[in-house]
């Protein structure tokens, strides 16, 4: 008998239990393609388990498993603690052969060359993980690659045959073609496969009839341009009669300049609410190099078709492509705003990404970039690495939002009736079958192998909680350097409650043994020079309401312990600050009767968050439901 286990790492989060998007639909088409394989098991490791285990306790679930074979699905925010894994799971494992698939495996990636994985599979898997299974000389090969398009054709999507569990995000991705008949030259997608191929309708039409008697809220259809699809009309027409009463939403990706009256009105009938529409750029000789010519009169006509109906249209911009300079991005910025369409707008800097053309072409180019994921680029011949800061301040003003803003302020701790800090105990969450702590309480001195080993059972992320008066930095700094240590690409967040020296957070950062730079410094190495700082997060509870404690992803919040709530105007008060952790001693009924009416306005304008470990996840479920997997969080109440 052969064992597979697969498995795909979420893109890193600040707040526990927050979604993570992180659906493993590739392995989940792989397990479809190896039914019927005679003496072959393949697991999926759960998304509710894999997107919230820190490094450890993730190495040691599935090293528990004892499988034959590992599959771990790599993008660009996974690669790096994909191959950490890799790396102990072979240790303890010696003999499991490991397999990287994703779209981070490219011929022209020195990344995943790695002597802890022994194939890699470019491009479609389904073909590859057959042979692999099945002729024992595959394994030698070391990369490998094939066409899929006949599996893809006929298969029907996983979660008919229930290999994925919707309930986590209540959203279901649906493939309905794969490659892309455009070539922009930031993108791999179109190098995936040279020619586009269509999933069958009716099996199409089959996993929305499931999505309709499933509790899904949303599905996401991934094609990179729906309107690409030759039978399109025709398949959205079939798609409204099924969901007449919308209780499905369906969301995309499409090129603006393709929408006419009549397919924006047969998107508004299949229950169609929003598009990603990837403007990129306003400028012509970025769009010409990019090989992406747009006709910006068409996209205006084409997004207010959408909007006419009430489907939002989700606008990309890219910061520092070739050919453009700030002036050019301020002009685009000018033009998502001048034509009201910055009601949803994402920015980015450009992503030097293996396998495209941009990366082929980077020294004729002139690209400056990350050699680490997201392989963010730096500099450019007429971009300096000042004015990507300018651009995003810029874009900020101009759009009246924040791009980069703080998590959410979750700093409870209180369980049950207990008020003194000096008793709190650390937060457990069970996660599967294994029981891990989110948030670690150092109210006092703790055996250091006792830190060792709870360090083994972290989530992710986590909290490191340092209790009022607490004055022992060294101490501090070694906790922080063991759970770092086994957990190098976990993101954490240290809380001061009322210490009684300040915080140094300099020195804790300098202690830690965080992987750096990390994933979540990509697209902030502007603003945060030092290397791990995105992944850490220092957060001062007091009740001085002086606002001092400030630097690099520090903030201040106030602690009210007063015997009543605050007051729309006490909280104004308190706007130099970063929040309120609301900690009275009122009956929990009073508080949630505050939730329930003055909450959600104060939650417009302030920080707000809860001692009360019930009271702070109810607030959460209340002011952001579709942010959070409630059984997650109720997983960290019981």
């Amino acid at each position: 008998m052969t064992r597979v286990l697969l498995a795909q790492l979420p893109i890193p989060r600040q707040n526990f239990g927050r979604r993570t998007g992180n659906i493993p639909l590739g392995a989940a088409c792989l397990k479809q393609a190896a039914q019927g394989l005679p003496g072959v098991t393949v697991e999926i490791l759960p998304e509710s388990e894999v997107s919230y285990l820190g490094d450890a306790a993730l190495s040691a679930r599935i090293a528990a498993a004892r499988p034959d074979v590992i599959g771990f699905s790599v993008f660009s925010w996974n690669i790096e603690r994909s191959l950490y894994a890799a790396e102990q799971l072979k240790a303890a494992l010696p003999s499991t052969r490991i397999v990287f698939g994703g779209p981070e495996v490219t011929p022209d990636n020195p990344l995943v060359r790695s002597p802890h994985v022994d194939v890699r599979v470019c491009g479609e898997g389904e073909q590859v993980f057959r042979r692999l299974l099945t002729e024992p000389g595959a394994w030698g090969e070391g990369q490998a690659g094939g066409s899929a398009a006949d599996i893809f054709r006929r298969a029907r999507s996983p979660y008919v045959d229930g290999l994925l569990e919707p309930a986590v995000e209540r959203l279901m991705l649906l493939e309905t073609q794969r490659g892309c008949p455009y070539r922009c030259g930031f993108c791999y997608y179109n190098k995936s496969r040279r020619e586009l191929i269509y999933a069958e309708p009716e099996n199409l039409l089959d996993a929305v009839r499931w999505a309709l008697t499933h509790d899904v809220g949303e599905v996401y259809l991934l094609d990179p341009s729906l309107n690409s699809r030759p039978d399109l009309r025709g398949l959205l027409a079939a798609i409204a009669r099924l969901n007449s009463r919308k209780s499905l939403r369906f969301i995309s990706e499409i090129r603006a300049e393709a929408i006419d009256a009549g397919l924006a009105d047969l998107l508004a009938a299949a229950g169609f609410t929003w598009f990603e529409i990837g403007l990129q750029s306003t400028t012509p000789e970025a769009l010409k190099i990019m090989n992406r010519p747009t006709r910006l009169d068409r996209f205006l006509r084409g997004v207010a078709h959408l909007k006419r109906r009430g489907i939002t249209p989700g606008i990309d911009l890219i910061i520092g492509l070739p050919g453009d300079d700030l002036a050019g991005f301020m002009r685009s910025v000018d033009f998502v705003a001048d034509h009201d369409l910055a009601a949803d707008v994402q920015i980015f800097p450009l992503s030097v990404l293996p396998g495209t053309r941009f990366r082929q072409r980077r020294r004729e180019l002139g690209l400056q970039f990350e050699p680490h994921p997201p392989y963010t680029v730096t500099a450019t011949p007429s971009f300096s690495p000042e004015e990507f800061l300018l651009a995003y301040d810029y874009a900020e003003t101009r759009l009246d939002t924040v791009f980069f803003p703080l998590p959410d302020l979750e700093l409870s701790w209180r369980q049950g009736a207990g008020r003194d800090f000096r008793k709190a105990s650390d937060l457990r969450v069970r996660l599967g079958e294994r029981e891990c702590v989110a948030k670690l309480v150092l109210n006092r001195a703790r055996p250091v192998e006792e830190i060792r080993r709870l360090s083994r059972q972290l989530t992710q992320p986590y909290q490191v909680l340092a209790g009022p008066g607490w004055r022992d930095v060294g101490f501090l700094a070694k906790a922080l350097q063991i759970t770092t240590a086994e957990n190098p690409f976990t993101p954490f967040e240290v809380v001061f409650f009322e210490p009684a020296v300040p915080p140094r957070p300099r020195e804790l950062l300098n202690a830690l043994n965080l992987r750096r730079p990390h994933f979540l410094d990509g697209d902030l190495r502007y603003l945060f020079p030092r290397p791990g700082n995105r992944a850490v997060l220092f957060t001062l509870v007091s009740v001085d309401r002086r606002a001092w404690f400030r630097g690099e992803m520090q903030r201040q919040v106030y602690w009210w312990k007063r015997r009543r709530m605050p007051s729309l105007q006490e909280l104004a008060d308190l706007g130099e600050l970063d929040g309120i952790l609301i900690d009275s001693p009122l009956p929990a009924a009073a508080v949630r009767a505050w939730q329930d009416t003055l909450g959600p306005s104060a939650a417009e304008e302030f920080h707000i968050g809860f001692a009360d470990v019930g009271l702070q996840i109810r607030w959460l479920l209340r002011i952001c439901p579709d942010e959070y997997v409630p059984q997650v969080l109720q997983w960290m109440s019981a």
